[in-house]
Order: C-alpha cells, then structure tokens, then sequence
C-alpha cells in the first residue's frame, strides 16, 4: 500500500500515525515541526533518520515529495496549513478537533471541497469492532429506531499548559469529550438543538486553568431521539474514561470503553445478550490504512473533513450554550 505521507506535528500523535503508516507501507518522507529538539524525538521515537525534516510548513508544502498530509497539532495550532495543503491537491488526515471554532472548520470544508482532496478526521472510537456492529444493526434497520444516548467522559491530570488554557485548546469539551460526542452523532444522528451547563469546581485556585472541568448536556435530535453527556476533569487521577450507552427500539448497547460492550437485544418478547469486544485490535491503525485506502480508489472516507465539522458544531454549540446560562441552542 503505496503513499508518500507527510507529518504536520511532531508530538505523540504524529508519532503514533508514523509507526503505523510505515507498518501499512506507506512512505513517511517530510516531517515539520516548530523545534529542532521535536523533529530529533521524533525520528528517534520512530526509528527513521531518513525523514526529511522542516521548520517552516510552507516549506515543506513547496519542496516536500509527498501526496498525503498529517496534520497532528493542537486546536489553536491551525492557522491556515490545511487550506494551504488542500489548494496544492494534498490529501489530508485532521486530528480531532479540526479546529478552535465553526468558522475556521467551515473554512477547511469549503477547500476540501473545493479542490477536491480526501479526507479523514481522527476519530478512532468509530474504528471499533463493538461501534461498527451497532452500525450495521442501526443501518440495515435492525436495531429499530433511535431513542437514548447516554455517554461520559472522565480523566483527572493537569495536561500540558496549552491544554489548561480555554484560548488555546478550547477547553475539555472541545479537546477531548468531543470523542463521545462525536459518537453520539454517529449513532444517534444529527441534533437539532443542544444545551449545555459546565463550572470549573476542583482548579479554581490554579492560575493558568481556564478550562471547564465539569460539563453536562443534553440535545435533542431530529429524529426525536434525545442524548445527555457529561464530563470532568476530577475523577480518578491517571485514569481516562470514555464510556456511553446507546438505546435503540431492538437493542441497548452498553460500552464499557469504546472497544468493549454488552448488546442486550429485545424483539418479539425475546430477550437475549452479547458481549462484543476488540480490545486486541488497532483503532488508529485501522484509520490510517482505511485513509490509504481512499487514497489507492479515489474515494472520500467515512469520517471525513464535514464530518469532523458537524462534531465540532455540536461542541460548539453545547459550550456556547454554557456560557449564557444553560439556555438551548439551535445546532
């Protein structure tokens, strides 16, 4: 599976990406990066001097060899590369979210468009075996109609100082509960109106955490189904938590993590259970060969760049809703 890739981001994503492209046969040739001293532990984390390296992004966009573009950065790092490598006919792989706000998204959407690149945003969650079950039941009808979303995400740590800084990464809704809602829209459909509450209780006394660390939502969608969500940064220290429940006419799925999860069919009066699980399979992995793939047959991804687009709207929406009191917002 032949593609020569470049990586925007030299942190533990584009790490990540570059292992498994190499594992997939794709040739990793350009990385950039804004110091030396990343682009050094980056070659050494995936064991290729070879990579050529770069400062500047549009240097590399002008002398790079290479067909497809990684953009692993952080959310208020995107400042204009993804359209600058869409108009040069780079295929592109985002890393979630795509962005800060709608308008710099809506940006990146028109220019896929526009120049007509494939695209992929990384949202993992949807890779796993339990998650593209429930698909297949909810698409061939199976699974009957939509009815209750319930998902929660948790962690307890102080992250990097970009991350604790709202301006910088948006806050934890953004930045990192946008995983299960973005589940919620991929199982659930597309919410018509949301609402949202979030306070920052446990780092009030840190000077630099302008971020929420608690967060609650609820939305209702267009198909009459309605989701709940919540969210803190003060659970268990060292522990990351992403778990939700889907309820449907004919089955509830309850995911343990996104990789684990109980099926509990009823239809007909019968009642019966399933555990489905992919704990030993690769999420990232399975993204990055399925982007190779749309690459190879010239066809758009799943989870695409609007995709990625009406997440970050519904995040959007939730955290806006926040900061006038909880009041619904339209989507």
């Amino acid at each position: 599976m032949s593609a020569k890739v470049a990586v925007l981001g030299a942190g533990g994503m584009g790490i990540k990406h570059t292992i498994r492209l190499k594992e997939l046969g794709a040739e990793v040739t350009c990385v950039c990066s804004r110091t030396t001293e990343g682009i050094r532990k980056y070659k050494e984390s995936v064991n290729d001097s070879s990579i050529q390296e770069f400062i500047d992004f549009d240097e590399m966009l002008d002398k790079g060899d290479f067909d497809a573009l990684y953009i692993c950065l952080p959310p208020f790092a995107h400042t204009g590369q993804f359209e600058k490598a869409a108009a040069a006919g780079k295929h592109i792989f985002i890393e979630k979210p795509i962005a800060l706000n709608t308008e710099i998204g809506r940006r990146m959407v028109e220019a896929a468009k526009r120049y007509h690149i494939i695209t992929r945003v990384g949202f993992h969650m949807r890779q796993s075996g339990p998650v593209k079950k429930l698909k297949e039941l909810i698409d061939s009808g199976k699974a009957g109609k939509p009815v209750l979303f319930h998902g929660h995400y948790s962690c307890n740590s102080l992250h990097t100082s970009w991350w604790r800084n709202e301006e910088l990464c948006g806050g934890q809704i953004f930045e990192q509960a946008i995983h299960i809602y973005d589940m919620c829209r991929y199982l659930l459909g597309e919410p018509e109106y949301a609402a949202g509450i979030m306070n920052n209780i446990c780092h009030s006394h840190i000077s630099d955490y302008t971020v929420e660390d608690v967060s609650a939502s609820f939305a209702e969608f267009t198909n009459g189904a309605v989701a709940s969500i919540t969210a803190n940064n003060c659970e268990i220290p060292g522990v990351w938590i992403g778990k939700f429940k889907a309820v449907y006419e004919n089955v509830t799925a309850d995911f343990s993590d996104f990789d684990q999860a109980v099926f509990v069919y009823n239809k007909d009066g019968q009642v019966y259970t399933e555990t489905v699980s992919s704990v030993d399979e690769d999420p990232l992995k399975d993204e990055d060969k399925e982007f190779l793939e749309c690459i190879k047959a010239k066809r758009d991804t799943f989870c695409n760049i609007e995709e990625g687009y009406r997440s970050l709207n519904y995040v959007e929406t939730v955290v806006r809703s926040a900061k006038i009191g909880g009041m619904k917002e339209i989507i």
